[in-house]
């Protein structure tokens, strides 16, 4: 599968997770997600790295908001978008202006009007 459609793939899981409060392993087992593919493994890896991370990853986007914006404040749909993107920079090593236009393109698509411009500037701070 290509990059882009499984970065889709991985939005939508950890969107399910902040949105509905379903956890990781429950998406993990609803989707038969298991080790057995190049596609799976990346997104195994990119989801344990959110949750095993996600602290350091919401400090990170929190410093970049305005002051008077909290991360909670944030749709669900535009966290999950960030949070992808960091981890995968941090875990991949991809290069930072694909990371950044692969997030602004979903974003583009599935979160609101000026998320896109929003979502840029803060990864555009990796």
């Amino acid at each position: 599968m290509i990059r882009h459609k499984l970065r889709i793939q991985l939005v939508t899981y950890l969107y399910q997770h902040l949105l509905l409060e379903k956890s990781i392993a429950a998406i993990i087992v609803d989707e038969g997600l298991e080790p057995t593919t190049e596609d799976q493994v990346y997104l195994l890896n990119n989801l344990y790295n959110i949750l095993e991370n996600k602290a350091e990853y919401v400090q990170f986007i929190t410093e970049h908001l305005n002051p008077d914006w909290k991360y909670e404040r944030l749709l669900a749909i535009d966290r999950a978008i960030l949070l992808c993107a960091i981890s995968e920079y941090a875990i991949d090593e991809a290069a930072r202006a694909i990371v950044i236009n692969e997030a602004v393109e979903i974003a583009k698509v599935y979160s609101s009007e000026d998320s896109y411009a929003f979502i840029n500037g803060i990864l555009d701070c990796l």
